[in-house]
């Protein structure tokens, strides 16, 4: 079966796709190692060899993980400060493993993990209209209706971004601890924390729980597991549709 280059290429887990294509019209891809890749080309991976900057590429398995982040755990592989990495709470198999959508510091929950450059990038990409589910626990409900109404239907300007939810209300309210669902499409850096420090109120807790449909459910605090039959097929559709289509069943 025949593959567009830069498929091949994301399916290293070393590239994305964009990255793929940027290496190609660079002329940094070679096919069976004296033809100069141009962007269109396809490959047999049964037969052809690819090298990128000289090194032979190769498909590796591509595998899927729910990791439940912690609190006070950084996405990063090393860090200055000594403060705990999420790598480090990872079984050694699948350390090698890139996130796909990154959380704070002080927030928690779903981060998903693997060796898909291709759909780390489109589940990520607010093109595909993946949607992103967040808990906020938040410190009094004073003007917070009108702020979450503003939220959703003209977004907040914050330093030239506008932030923008699909959906946020609240869920519960018991005095000063007041539980809020938010939901994404795009996933600007430290969104929802930016986007309440313009509604006088204070994150307290921050909880991403699903990712288009997938989720926690299961998954204890500083656990993962492999992802099951319904999420690969999720997988399937996402990689598969064409770019211009904006949103993935879901």
């Amino acid at each position: 079966m025949r593959l567009r280059l830069q498929k091949f290429i994301a399916q290293s887990g070393k590239f994305s796709r964009r990255a793929a294509e940027t290496l190609i019209r660079e002329g940094k891809v070679l096919v069976n190692h004296k033809e100069v890749a141009q962007i269109g080309d396809s490959i047999d991976p049964s037969v052809d060899t690819v090298c990128v900057e000289g090194k032979r590429i190769s498909p590796k398995e591509l595998v899927y993980f729910i990791f439940n982040k912690p609190l006070k755990v950084l996405c990063s592989r090393a860090d200055p400060q000594g403060r705990s990495c999420y790598h480090e709470l990872l079984n050694t198999p699948i350390r090698h493993l890139n996130y796909a959508g990154r959380l704070d510091f002080m927030s928690e929950g779903l981060l998903i993990l693997s060796n898909d450059g291709l759909f780390n990038h489109r589940l990520t990409h607010p093109r595909y209209g993946i949607r992103k589910h967040y808990h906020v626990w938040v410190n009094h409900t004073r003007g917070l209706n009108a702020f979450l109404q503003k939220v959703v239907s003209k977004g907040i300007k914050d330093h030239g971004e506008i932030l923008k939810a699909e959906t946020a209300h609240i869920l519960d309210a018991k005095g000063d601890n007041v539980m809020i669902e938010i939901v994404l499409l795009d996933g600007k850096n430290r969104e929802i924390r930016r986007m309440m420090s313009h509604g006088n109120t204070q994150v307290q807790r921050l909880l991403r729980f699903q990712v288009g449909p997938i989720s926690l459910d299961g998954v204890r605090t500083g656990k993962c597991r492999s992802f099951n039959p319904n999420e690969r097929n999720f997988v399937k559709k996402l990689i598969t549709i064409l770019p211009q289509n904006k949103h993935v069943p879901s």
